[in-house]
């Protein structure tokens, strides 16, 4: 098998029908690329404090009243993704994901906002990337013990620098609702987990820790307000959480969105042309027979 993808790979007329059908779909995906750089450089940045309804930008730290533990790496975080893949080599988006949250404040010094990261892009560095998932931890994550052998987690730790691009809308959740936040253990607003869940899962996380004893990282909780009137979430345009500063994430739509519109075409008609010179040379090569 490996012999005969090495002999696949040496093949120019491979790389010609590649590029054939490749290249109308970077060209095209480029264009997207461009189109996410003009709406980050349209919409206005904003400072917490002076944030109006609608599409804001926000650059600030992450901040929050309690930690979680993430389950893969065990670091200390207000918010933590897991995305399992069967197989390593497909693409991340079409992974199984379970997210998890405390509540998430943006801080840019103005202000805090509280965050909703569910179904957000991330775009983080991988706290933990491993090719196998322990089947109990699997298990406990909520997936089947059977099929996972790629495993990516990502993590928004206390003080992370945040670029947040998204909707800052009235809070759904703005009070507080007896019927679903009814104990200690009842989630937050859009489900944010309680700190009494977060010292239950951290209690897992380290069996050996005292049960009679809180063990969530406790941050100045009297600080933050449970139910805003305002939340930052997805709306109905992008919803963008990264590590990068604006013009970092400018910057690299800028270079990917030139590479794969000028590339896709040029790689699509190159391998048209090899692929016609070909047929060319087949047909000469029949004809003087």
């Amino acid at each position: 098998m490996i012999r005969l993808l090495a002999w696949l790979v040496s093949q120019t007329l491979f790389w010609a029908v590649l590029g054939v059908i490749s290249g109308p779909i970077l060209f095209v995906r480029g264009f997207r690329l461009l189109q996410r750089k003009r709406l980050i450089m349209d919409i206005p940045r904003s400072t917490v404090r002076g944030a109006a309804l609608g599409p804001v930008e926000i650059s600030g730290k992450a901040v929050g009243p309690y930690t979680l533990v993430a389950p893969l790496s065990h670091a200390d975080c207000l918010y933590y993704r897991i995305a399992v893949q069967s197989n390593p080599k497909k693409d991340f988006s079409n992974a199984k994901m379970r997210e998890l949250s405390a509540p998430l404040y943006v801080d840019d010094g103005t202000g805090t906002v509280m965050v909703c990261p569910e179904h957000c892009e991330l775009d983080l560095e991988a706290s933990e990337d491993r090719a196998e998932y322990g089947k109990a931890v699997l298990a406990m994550e909520g997936y089947g013990s059977e099929g996972a052998e790629f495993v990516q987690e990502f993590c928004i730790r206390p003080g992370d620098q945040l670029y947040v691009l998204g909707t800052l809308r009235e809070n759904p959740w703005a009070h507080r609702n007896p019927a679903t936040e009814c104990s200690e253990l009842s989630r937050i607003g859009p489900g944010f987990v309680s700190q009494a869940e977060a010292d239950l899962l951290r209690q897992q996380a380290f069996p050996t820790l005292n049960p009679t004893l809180a063990s969530g990282t406790d941050l100045i909780s009297d600080e933050f307000d449970y139910h805003p009137p305002v939340i930052l979430m997805k709306g109905g345009g992008p919803f963008v959480i990264s590590s990068r500063s604006e013009r970092e994430l400018v910057m690299n739509l800028s270079w990917k969105s030139f590479l794969y519109i000028w590339g896709g075409p040029l790689a699509m008609l190159w391998g048209l042309w090899e692929i016609s010179s070909r047929v060319n040379a087949a047909g000469i090569l029949s004809g003087n027979h």
